[in-house]
Formats: structure tokens, C-alpha cells, sequence
């Protein structure tokens, strides 16, 4: 890689300082997101903490709906069984490997 250099105020690269901060990035990680046009800068873990918000708040809803009355226990099963195989896919998906290849 080549090193590039470049000169800013002290106020701009206070804010650019605070933007990779906020950001979680170093400089170079930061400029080079901005350079590709990557709009979502957050780091990967906060933008998962948001998606399983969501799913959170999905679920609940689901649960909701699914013991009311007005449902068969076919519907109910199908709902909650529905539930548990997105919560497996998603298990599965941001589990880490270890050094071994299997995921813990």
C-alpha cells in the first residue's frame, strides 16, 4: 500500500478525528468508507445489535398474535416453530469460529 498525506485545519481534522471515532475506525479505515461510498459506517457489531433489536421486536409481535384466540393451535404451531428456525439461522450466522473451523 502507499502512504498519501494530506493537510487540514485543526477544526476539520478535529471533526474527522470525532467522525472516525464515533465511527470506530481508524483514519485510513474511515477515509478509505468514504472513498468507496459505504453510507453506514457504523461498526458491524452495532448495526447486528439494531437487526436483532428489530427481530426482538418482530418476535414479540408474532407471539402476540399467535395467542390470541381467534387462531388454531396448527396456526400457533407454525408461528413459534417459524420463530425458533429464524433464531437458529441467525445463531448460526453470527457465531464466531474458533482456530478449529467449528463455531462456538
Amino acid at each position: 500500500m502507499k502512504r498519501i498525506y494530506m493537510t487540514m485545519d485543526e477544526d476539520l481534522i478535529r471533526r474527522f478525528d470525532k467522525a472516525c471515532e464515533k465511527a470506530g475506525l481508524n483514519r485510513s479505515q474511515y477515509l478509505s468508507c468514504l472513498l468507496v461510498g459505504r453510507l453506514d459506517l457504523r461498526p458491524p457489531v452495532l448495526q447486528y445489535k439494531e437487526m436483532i433489536r428489530q427481530l426482538s421486536d418482530i418476535e414479540r409481535d408474532l407471539k402476540v398474535i399467535a395467542l390470541k384466540d381467534g387462531l388454531s393451535d396448527d396456526e400457533k404451531i407454525r408461528i413459534f416453530a417459524g420463530l425458533s428456525d429464524i433464531k437458529d439461522i441467525l445463531r448460526g450466522r453470527f457465531e464466531k469460529e474458533d482456530g478449529n473451523g467449528t463455531k462456538g
